[in-house]
């Protein structure tokens, strides 16, 4: 059966999807063209990307799915379908168009645009379709190029708990052999930012939420992200966890080993919010228990 999809009207979620196979198909030229889709679709679903990594075979997404508005002003609308089609001036003029000539044509389209929007379904699916295409028509191929519907997990809005998340996704490459250093693999989120990327930044400094910009942001979280890279923090992660460490059991991991509770669970935080959300999604799942820490 399929696993159930968890969602909240104001929700951050882990997100995690593989190319069908394994195969390692994402060449760098292909990381380019994701990093540049994700940017474009984010902008159009009204979806905050917190940070990323794409590899070979597989991405990580952390972002943030805020309410929905209500209706948008055509004016916003034209502009958010801008940043799908920034290179296709003609098609947006058409939309444009069609939208100002009013009627149930206009209409229809209104309520199809929007129900693309603010909704991590929606842009998941937006996304790995768009790369798709392109894909498919840059190496003449067809079908879909993804191995499974993505995995979603509902995560905690805490600093302390978007901190940890962000960090995992950013040192997917090191853990994975690919780079020596953190930071050093140039599709993560991480990496953009540093190279002055404003729109990566943003989603760091929503991540670590320090008051004085992206110099404060960029001190906390790289050191968080070194000081994980180095292995500290190993000895308390291998130690039995404690009745100190229920009430947030994700804050004794090591971040350099592969953990199932981050890429697995169905949602991750405090015992709190675990329980809180469980009445709302507890129903349709198989498992009985409610907020567990992890093992070891």
């Amino acid at each position: 059966m399929r696993r159930p999809r968890l969602k909240m009207t104001n929700g951050i979620y882990h997100c995690i999807s593989r190319i069908t196979g394994g195969r390692y198909w994402l060449t760098d030229e292909c990381k380019e063209m994701w990093c540049d889709q994700l940017r474009r679709v984010g902008q159009f679903c009204g979806v905050e990307v917190l940070t990323y990594a794409v590899l070979d075979n597989h991405f990580h997404l952390l972002v943030h799915v805020p309410p929905s508005p209500g209706k948008l002003r055509d004016e916003q609308l034209v502009e958010r379908y801008r940043s799908l089609y920034p290179q296709r001036p003609k098609l947006v003029a058409q939309m444009e168009s069609t939208l100002s000539e009013g009627g149930t044509q206009a209409e229809a389209l209104r309520s199809r645009l929007q129900a693309r929007m603010h909704d991590v379904s929606m842009f998941l699916k937006e996304l790995k379709q768009r790369f798709t295409m392109w894909f498919n028509a840059r190496f003449n191929l067809y079908g879909t190029i993804w191995a499974e519907r993505f995995k979603s997990i509902l995560v905690e809005d805490d600093t302390s708990v978007l901190r940890i998340i962000g960090a995992y996704i950013d040192l997917n490459p090191l853990r994975a052999g690919i780079v020596k250093k953190a930071g050093d693999y140039r599709w993560c989120g991480m990496a953009a930012a540093e190279r002055g990327d404003r729109w990566a930044q943003a989603g760091l400094i929503s991540i670590v939420r320090t008051p004085n910009g992206w110099s404060e942001a960029r001190s906390t979280y790289l050191r968080f992200v070194c000081d994980a890279s180095l292995g500290q923090g190993k000895a308390k992660s291998h130690r039995k966890l404690s009745t100190e460490d229920a009430d947030n059991p994700i804050d004794g991991l090591s971040l350099m080993t592969r953990q199932r509770l981050l890429s697995e669970a169905w949602i991750v935080g405090s015992r709190n919010f675990v329980q809180e959300q469980w009445p709302f999604h507890g129903k349709s799942m198989a498992r009985t228990e409610q907020a567990r820490p992890p093992k070891g």
